[in-house]
This record gives C-alpha cells, sequence and structure tokens, in this order.
C-alpha cells in the first residue's frame, strides 16, 4: 500500500518507535516526579509547613522536560541527516 521504498518505511518506522519509547519514558518519569511531590508536599504539610516550593518544583520540572526534549531533538535531527544522506 505504501508509495515508499521499504528501506525508508523501515527507517521512519524505527525512528517513530524511538520516539514513542522516548515519551513513554518522560510519561513514566512524570508521574514518578508527581508522586515524589505529592508525597513531600504531604510531609511538609504533615510538619505543619506551608507548600511554597510547589511552584518552585514545577518549575524544575518544566526545566528537566525541555531539557530531554531538546536532547531527543538533536538525537532525531542527526539520525534524519545520517539516514538522508544514505539515501
Amino acid at each position: 500500500d505504501s508509495k515508499l521504498p521499504s528501506a525508508v518505511r523501515n527507517t521512519l518506522l524505527d525512528l517513530f518507535g524511538q520516539i514513542e519509547r522516548e515519551f513513554e519514558n518522560l510519561y513514566i518519569e512524570n508521574l514518578e516526579l508527581r508522586r515524589e511531590i505529592d508525597t513531600l508536599n504531604e510531609r511538609l504539610a504533615g510538619e505543619g509547613q506551608t507548600v511554597d516550593g510547589a511552584e518552585l518544583s514545577k518549575g524544575q520540572l518544566k526545566t528537566k522536560a525541555s531539557h530531554s526534549t531538546s536532547q531527543l531533538s538533536q538525537k532525531l535531527k542527526t539520525t534524519y541527516k545520517a539516514s538522508t544522506s544514505k539515501v
């Protein structure tokens, strides 16, 4: 059904598989970090402290996610350039 040559199609499928795995890893990491934040916030609340650091934690998460995203983007660009130069 596909008009693409099988080698190109296979390369694309492999790249999309890598992207999907990376998003799965980021999703799992995000869930774990949110649980950790919730646990820490509950501990602070139990000690009678305010939870003003929650915004800071969210900012730190965004920074880490942005860094991971830029690494993935660079890796994909490098892989794409390598695969198109072979064609």
